[in-house]
């Protein structure tokens, strides 16, 4: 009975790290799916490379954090507007491997831990292809 409790236990563990993402899977350019966000899109070309696209314009991200450990994952960045900064805390899940479900929290004085309807802009992101 050990033997097949510690097998499953196993099992487990491995589906559960190799579904885990990463920021290698997140590289690339990614725009909303809906007409109501508009152009609203992330490009990613590497970890210092990150940029936000809304409404017609690309913004650098002047500074972020990913953490995959979590579910859904953490994805907390900073981006300049004029002399403002502003912070802005948000979630990522992979829908699939070219589909991200997104939603930015701009109240930035607690990290969000799961996807809340109304508290914050949820968006879906598709990866394009070149």
């Amino acid at each position: 009975m050990k033997r097949v409790f510690t097998l499953f236990l196993l099992f487990c563990i491995s589906n559960g790290l190799s579904a885990q993402r990463n920021l290698q899977q997140l590289l690339g350019a990614w725009a909303s799916v809906d007409a109501q966000n508009g152009q609203a899109g992330l490009e990613i070309r590497d970890s210092a490379r990150v940029y936000l696209v809304y409404g017609g314009q690309k913004k650098a991200i002047t500074q972020c954090r990913f953490d995959f450990t979590k579910s859904p994952a953490w994805f907390d960045f900073t981006i300049r507007d004029g002399n403002e900064s502003m912070t802005i805390k948000s979630l990522l899940h992979f829908v699939n491997d070219d589909l991200i479900q997104w939603q930015l929290f701009e109240d930035a004085s607690q990290q969000p831990v799961h996807f809340a309807s109304g508290k914050g802009e949820m968006i879906y992101l598709k990866r394009k292809r070149e």
